[in-house]
C-alpha cells in the first residue's frame, strides 16, 4: 500500500466560492478570528490542553483536498454538518510548480473565509518516484529531510514558509513530513527527527504562536516509530517538546479493524494503529486521523458501497468512539481512479455521494453532538 502525492494535490483546496455560510466571529481589531468566543457560557474542558484541542467528548470534523471532489461533500452535507478544516499538501523541495508562498497565503485565506481551519502537510521532499522507478533505486531515501537537518540549504524557503503562516495569525494544523516512515516518502532514519525540531525551533524564533505541530504515521510503514538507538537516538520521534498532535493515516480496512497479531509473533496493521494510539496516550498527546477514505472500496457500486460500510465505515466510528484521545478526523472525499498513482495502486472511487444508502448512513454518523464542525471552532483550546 506505498502512496505518493503527485503534483496534482499540491495546495489543491476548494476555492472560497465552495464554501458555506457560515459566518466566522470577528475579533476586536477587525480581521476574522474563528477563535474569538463570542458566546456567554461554561469554559470548555480540554483531555490533554493541546493546541486547537476540542472540549471532551467533541471530535473536530475535516475533509480533504481535491477541488473535484470536495464540492459534491460539501453539497452533500447540511449546513449544521460542515467541516471544519480542509487539507492542504506542500512539497519544501523542488516540482514543476515552483516555490509560490504568495500562493499558500491565498489558499489559506480562502480556506479561512469558508470558516475552515487549514490542515496543512508540508513534505520534506520534492516530487515522489513511481512506484516503479522507486524499485529501481539503490538507495531508496530520496528526502530533503537529512539537508534539512544539517544544512542551510532549504532555510530561506522554511523561513519563507514560517513568514506566511505568522502573517495569516489564525489557526493552522501542520504535519511535518506525513507518514513519515513510509518507504514511499524517503525519508532519513535518525535524520527526519532533527529537521522536525529544526523547523519547530525556526517557527519559534519567529514568534509564531498560531500553529500546531503535527507527527503523523501510516500504519502501512513499519512498526518502529518509537524505536531509538544503543544512544538513546529516536529514529523517528522528534520528541514531547516539539510534537503538539500525534496522526494516523487510515485507508485500508486493515488499519481499522480485525486481527491484531499474526503468525510468529508479527503485528497486524491494526495492531500497528493501536500500538501508536497507546503510543500517544503515553506521551498525552491528542490524535487526529489528518488523512482517510476506504480506499479499495468502490462507493460506486452498490455490492462494494455496502462493503464498505461494514468493513471501513463502521470499525472507523467505531474506533473514534472507542478511543478519546482521537480528536480529530479527515474524510477524502475523491475518485482515486482519476490520479493514475492511485488507480496503479488499486485505490477505487471514494466519493460519498455515489451511494445513498452509504451517504446518508454518514450523515446520520455527523449528527451525532460529538462532531464539532464549521461555526465551532470558537470551542477550540486557544
Amino acid at each position: 500500500m506505498q502512496r505518493a502525492r503527485s503534483s496534482q494535490i499540491l495546495i489543491l483546496v476548494v476555492a472560497a466560492a465552495c464554501s458555506t455560510s457560515t459566518s466566522v466571529p470577528t475579533a476586536p481589531d477587525g480581521r476574522d478570528d474563528p477563535l474569538v468566543d463570542t458566546t456567554a457560557g461554561p469554559s470548555p474542558t480540554y483531555e490533554f490542553g493541546a493546541k486547537f484541542e476540542p472540549p471532551i467528548g467533541r471530535v473536530v470534523h475535516g475533509m480533504g483536498q481535491w477541488v473535484n471532489g470536495n464540492p459534491q461533500y460539501l453539497a452533500m452535507l447540511p449546513s449544521s454538518s460542515q467541516p471544519a478544516s480542509e487539507l492542504m499538501f506542500i512539497d519544501l523541495g523542488d516540482t514543476p510548480r515552483p516555490w509560490n508562498p504568495a500562493e499558500i497565503a491565498t489558499k489559506m485565506t480562502s480556506l479561512n473565509a469558508a470558516g475552515r481551519i487549514p490542515s496543512m502537510d508540508l513534505s520534506l521532499r520534492g516530487l515522489q518516484p513511481t512506484p516503479a522507478v522507486l524499485a529501481t533505486m539503490a538507495d531508496k531515501t530520496y528526502g530533503i529531510d537529512s539537508l534539512i537537518a544539517y544544512t542551510t540549504q532549504y532555510d530561506a524557503r522554511i523561513q519563507s514558509f514560517i513568514d506566511v503562516l505568522r502573517a495569516y495569525g489564525k489557526p493552522v494544523m501542520l504535519r511535518l513530513g506525513g507518514e513519515f516512515s513510509g518507504s514511499w516518502n524517503g525519508y532519513h532514519p535518525y535524520a527526519y527527527p532533527v529537521a522536525f525540531r529544526k523547523i519547530v525551533n525556526m517557527f519559534r524564533a519567529s514568534g509564531v504562536t498560531n500553529v500546531a505541530f503535527v507527527w503523523c504515521y501510516e500504519p502501512a510503514a513499519a512498526g518502529d516509530f518509537d524505536a531509538v538507538d544503543a544512544n538513546g537516538n529516536a529514529k523517528w520521534y522528534p520528541g514531547d517538546d516539539v510534537v503538539d498532535w500525534f496522526s494516523i493515516d487510515l485507508f485500508a480496512a486493515q488499519d481499522v479493524g480485525g486481527a491484531q497479531g499474526g503468525h510468529g509473533g508479527s503485528v497486524t496493521s491494526f495492531g500497528r494503529t493501536l500500538k501508536f494510539l497507546d503510543m500517544a496516550v503515553a506521551h498525552r498527546r491528542p490524535v487526529v486521523i489528518a488523512e482517510s477514505s476506504p480506499s479499495h472500496f468502490d462507493l460506486g457500486s452498490v455490492t462494494e458501497a455496502a462493503n464498505a460500510w461494514n468493513e471501513w465505515f463502521t470499525p472507523y466510528f467505531a474506533l473514534i468512539q472507542s478511543r478519546s484521545e482521537i480528536k480529530w478526523f479527515t474524510y477524502i472525499n475523491y475518485d482515486w481512479t482519476k490520479a493514475a498513482y492511485y488507480a496503479s495502486s488499486g485505490w477505487k472511487n471514494n466519493d460519498l455521494t455515489l451511494d445513498a444508502t452509504v451517504s446518508a448512513q454518514y450523515k446520520s454518523e455527523l449528527a451525532k453532538a460529538k462532531y464539532l464542525h464549521a461555526g465551532e471552532l470558537n470551542l477550540l483550546n486557544k
